[in-house]
């Protein structure tokens, strides 16, 4: 059973926990990606489109990080010069060469790689699925 969402009262944000710290807003993606290349922009607006495509979500922008979260987050993202280093966050250890790291810990296994090209997130689309709905469990 799936307990009660806690808002913050400044912000209206929700949360699985209650007084949840945060920064309060969720930032702007077009911010994260003034200045980068056509591919890497691509690259993001394609993981976007996936990602938006699965149901509720929640995306924060920050600096040169962006995070997807449901009840909690499933995917997080670094934009960098040649790249976005995509951080998903599954129930489970996958075995993937496309992976550059792997991290467990007692709630979840992130895996991470480095996407530079559209070819390479076909790859890592049916796992952004499988951490969504992980994250909605």
């Amino acid at each position: 059973m799936k307990s009660e969402m806690w808002q913050c009262p400044k912000c209206a944000r929700e949360f699985s926990r209650k007084s949840q710290r945060h920064a309060c807003g969720t930032g702007n993606s077009a911010d994260v990606l003034r200045g980068r290349s056509q591919e890497i922009m691509e690259v993001y607006r394609a993981l976007e489109s996936v990602i938006n495509s699965l149901g509720k979500v929640e995306t924060v922008a920050r600096d040169r990080y962006v995070l997807f979260r449901s009840r909690r987050i499933f995917v997080d993202l670094s934009i960098m010069q040649d790249a976005v280093r995509v951080a998903i966050h599954l129930g489970r250890r996958v075995d993937n060469p496309i992976f550059i790291k792997v991290v467990a810990d007692s709630k979840q296994v992130t895996h991470v790689a480095k996407i530079t090209n559209l070819a390479e997130l076909k790859h890592i689309e049916p796992l952004i699925t499988e951490a969504w709905q992980f994250s909605l469990a």
